[in-house]
């Protein structure tokens, strides 16, 4: 691609991944005021509202979530690495391409961002205790 092209391909880049961002924090909000306490239900109480299941089939799902969590675990300790490299590849790219006034405001949003992630992976998944 031609250095013209560059420009009008990284500016699309920045506008979806701002977007995205932005849509996830709404999302995060709404799901974060809509239920009590400020707890999001667990995935087991999300699929037994949403699928209507029994309370035997909701046991079971909870039961393959814990048998399987810890390879999760396992394959999100290893590709985390790369992930938050290429998270902070693309927060770089996106801050060079914004005036100062915006690089500030991205900054806040950015930081806003991350403190709902670490307050998510507080709470545990699946809702076990």
């Amino acid at each position: 691609m031609n250095r013209s092209g560059l420009g009008p391909m990284a500016l699309l880049l920045g506008s979806f991944v701002l977007g995205g961002l932005a849509g996830g924090t709404a999302t995060m909000l709404v799901d974060h005021h809509s239920h009590k306490k400020g707890q999001r239900p667990s995935f087991v109480e999300r699929l037994t509202a949403d699928l209507s299941l029994s309370t035997g089939q909701a046991d079971s799902i909870q039961s393959v979530l814990d048998r399987h969590q810890p390879a999760m675990d396992s394959l999100w300790q290893k590709m985390r690495p790369q992930f938050e490299a290429e998270r902070q590849a693309i927060r770089t790219e996106i801050t060079a391409l914004l005036t100062p006034e915006q690089q500030a405001k991205y900054a806040a949003l950015v930081q806003r961002q991350d403190s709902l992630r670490r307050a998510g992976q507080d709470r545990n998944r699946n809702g076990r205790p």
